[in-house]
């Protein structure tokens, strides 16, 4: 039979095969020939016995010693330019095969550097998700017009998970789904106290349609409160989630600034991990993942120093002036936008270097 061929044998292998003594191991041994060569190169024309009769004094033992590579590809086969070896597996000799120029590498720990596709990481959302809200802001007409709780069917003063009740208002076709608010707080814009930005609502639950009583009302099953639920909480078709399973953080698409109208908490003071409502928007082009730094408000003070320096005319001409001297504010902390309404966000503080307070500057980073 035809077959193709491989690559060296070792004189130090040879060298312990002679010195075995154990009587299994020269039984093995006087299978080989008293001179190997130090290694084999198969060649085309090659037979299997031409290549056993190479290191065996009877070629017809040599699936004896033969032990292939289970690491190769057709490893029972032997191919030109293998290369055939002699060594020893278990005390036992064996010819051994080297396929091509694979080269034997000593692997060690080592640093590997890897470029950011981005100047910052991806966000688990399981990370941080805990300091989101389910709040949700919504103008004054949509939150007249939205379905209203009039009565509770059962016996109970409280409404609470797996409880139903009577819904009145104008409902949406091919929704069966919602989730249940109650007004909280109204937010004006900070640079004009008439404007209403919009009213924020307190997420308490949701609730679907059982059954329909009449053009106006609907049986309503309150699937899972967080709170309370009352009479008068209002239902709202439920959400589809903004943001996925990882959130990539983005510079805002323009420079921008804005203000943190409001704290999610009860809190006076905000850090790390807390949620806020700032005074920017879908209009103002802010999307879920955008990030801003909080900054302080500049510092007006007096420069005691130059106005030493100052004549006495000209000290008091600065100080009829009022002159002062402008100090940059610097950075309190970095926040990240996780859901978004017309007028208004919601973000989670990613960072504060100390306590933030409602009307903090947020600005493009």
């Amino acid at each position: 039979m035809r077959i193709p061929t491989s690559n060296r044998l070792s004189r130090t292998l040879l060298a312990l095969l002679m010195a075995v003594t154990l009587p299994q191991a020269v039984a093995q041994t006087a299978l080989l020939k008293r001179e190997l060569p130090e290694s084999y190169i198969v060649r085309d024309g090659d037979t299997l016995w031409n290549i056993a009769g190479q290191f065996l004094n009877d070629p017809e033992r040599w699936p004896e010693i033969w032990q292939p590579d289970p690491y190769l590809d057709n490893a029972e086969l032997i191919y030109p330019g293998d290369e055939l070896r002699v060594s020893y597996v278990g005390g036992s000799p064996r010819v051994l095969v080297r396929r091509g120029d694979r080269d034997v590498e000593t692997l060690r720990p080592m640093m590997r550097e890897q470029i950011l596709t981005s100047s910052i990481p991806a966000i688990p959302r399981e990370a941080i998700e805990n300091s989101f809200t389910r709040n949700r802001i919504v103008g004054s007409e949509l939150l007249e017009a939205a379905p209203y709780i009039v009565s509770n069917l059962g016996d109970n003063l409280a409404i609470a998970t797996g409880d139903e009740v009577h819904v009145r208002g104008n409902w949406p076709e091919g929704t069966t789904s919602f989730e249940v608010y109650r007004p909280l707080r109204e937010h004006y814009d900070p640079t004009d106290e008439e404007r209403l930005l919009g009213v924020e609502l307190e997420y308490l639950g949701f609730a679907s349609i059982v059954e329909v009583e009449s053009a106006d009302i609907r049986r309503v099953l309150i699937n899972n409160s967080a709170k309370e639920v009352r009479v008068g909480d209002r239902l709202l078709v439920r959400e589809e989630a903004e943001i996925g399973a990882t959130i990539f953080p983005t510079e805002p698409v323009r420079e921008i600034e804005g203000r943190i109208i409001a704290l999610v908490s009860s809190e006076r003071l905000a850090s790390q991990l807390d949620s806020v409502l700032i005074n920017l928007g879908s209009r103002d082009s802010v999307e879920v993942g955008d990030v801003f730094a909080v900054s302080k408000e500049d510092a007006i003070t007096v420069d005691e120093i130059e106005r030493d320096r100052m004549s006495f005319r000209d000290r008091m001409r600065a100080i009829m002036n009022r002159e002062s001297l402008t100090l940059p504010g610097g950075e309190l902390g970095t926040l990240l936008v996780y859901r978004t309404f017309e007028t208004m966000s919601y973000a989670v503080l990613l960072s504060s270097l100390e306590p933030i307070s409602v009307n903090a500057r947020v600005i493009s980073p």
